[in-house]
């Protein structure tokens, strides 16, 4: 689950202004009164800092960089796949994922155990590296007569903020998204998930069965269910089931629910809803990867075999995502009287060869 890293900020222009001086520096307090929440004050705060350049240079660094974030912090959340984000990785570029198979048995012979006690017993240890792979930034402008129009009202200034941060947060998490869809469905194309049919046109109750089968299967040691091939399992809380909106519809949850051994409550909690296995935003996509070479585009024939997907069981810990850096930077363009803002948001997109997953299809 990934961590929020930033406090919940709700206010407008005056409590900015005031977030602003608090951390500014000794000659912006000096010159900058206490905004109070009412459109003079507001104003002539404004003049003051747009009539001197220095006071609004300190004023434009920290204005999206301190209290953007804040005010967006519920942006940075859109991606309806953040759930299975891991967290934030504070050190390094990489992940090691260690797994350690089971054990062999050995017998017991007592006339051998004097010459075999110190024998090693190497344990079969696995190890996945998951690496920063994704590194991209989005940049937005504000120009000097939106900022001075900004401070004539009382909420100018955060909706002027929101307006210019909100179309970055989103397009970087509408990108995270499409990038995890892609590499659910990747996966899927290559074979690396295990394979249900659930018959050509199955009803609702046949595919429902399928989802109990497995999901009751998954809970018991195997290594069918995982790219690495190790003995593992997924207990109910750790299974999460992703279907598309139309079989979503067709089956009642509280039938799903009880497929899970779950309440309906806590079973929403555990379905995972997408517009549809096979539909893709190619054109983003290729813009994402426009440098990877890597990058395999979801071809029309992928499209067909996509469209026979009903549902997939994953565990909780198969995706490994993580996010490396989130990070805004801005500089004034002095010829153009405007401020650049970039918000960098780098990660790690993988997914774990030990964790359990199950898609069920009604053709190959």
């Amino acid at each position: 689950m990934a961590t929020n890293p930033y406090k919940v900020f709700t206010g407008n222009s005056a409590d900015v202004i005031n977030a602003i001086r608090n951390q500014a520096s000794t000659n912006f307090r000096d010159y900058v009164p206490v905004a109070t929440p009412d459109a003079e004050s507001i104003r002539a705060v404004g003049a003051i800092i747009m009539d001197n350049p220095n006071l609004q240079n300190e004023f434009i660094q920290a204005l999206i960089g301190r209290i953007a974030l804040v005010i967006t912090e519920s942006k940075m959340y859109d991606n309806p796949m953040a759930i299975f984000k891991r967290g934030i990785l504070d050190y390094g570029e990489t992940i090691e994922e260690v797994f350690v198979d089971l054990i062999d048995v050995q017998q017991y012979d007592p006339d051998s155990a004097a010459e075999k006690w110190m024998r090693q017993a190497k344990p079969d240890v696995r190890s996945a590296f998951h690496v920063m792979n994704f590194q991209k930034f989005y940049k937005a402008s504000i120009r000097h007569e939106q900022l001075r129009t900004a401070f004539l009202s009382v909420e100018g200034l955060t909706d002027l903020v929101e307006k210019v941060t909100e179309a970055m947060f989103k397009t970087s998490n509408y990108d995270e998204y499409l990038v995890m869809k892609y590499m659910l469905m990747r996966k899927l194309l290559l074979g690396q998930i295990t394979t249900v049919a659930v018959g050509a046109n199955p009803t609702s109750a046949d595919i429902v069965k399928q989802f109990k089968g497995y999901s009751n299967k998954l809970t018991f040691m195997s290594d069918a269910y995982n790219i690495a091939g190790v003995h593992n399992y997924s207990d109910k809380d750790s299974q999460y089931l992703f279907l598309d909106a139309q079989t979503d519809a067709n089956i009642d949850v509280e039938v799903l629910a009880s497929a899970f051994n779950m309440d309906k409550a806590e079973f929403m909690g555990h379905r995972f809803l997408l517009d549809s296995f096979s539909e893709f935003d190619s054109a983003r996509l290729a813009e994402i990867f426009a440098d990877d070479p890597n990058y395999v585009a979801i071809s029309s024939d992928d499209v067909t075999a996509l469209q026979n997907v009903v549902g997939i069981i994953l565990d909780k810990d198969w995706f490994m995502v993580w996010d490396k850096l989130i990070e805004m930077r801005e500089a004034p363009n002095g010829e153009g009287l405007y401020w650049q803002y970039w918000l960098h948001n780098w990660k790690i997109f993988s997914v774990s060869p030990f964790a359990n997953a199950v898609a069920f299809t009604k053709g190959a």
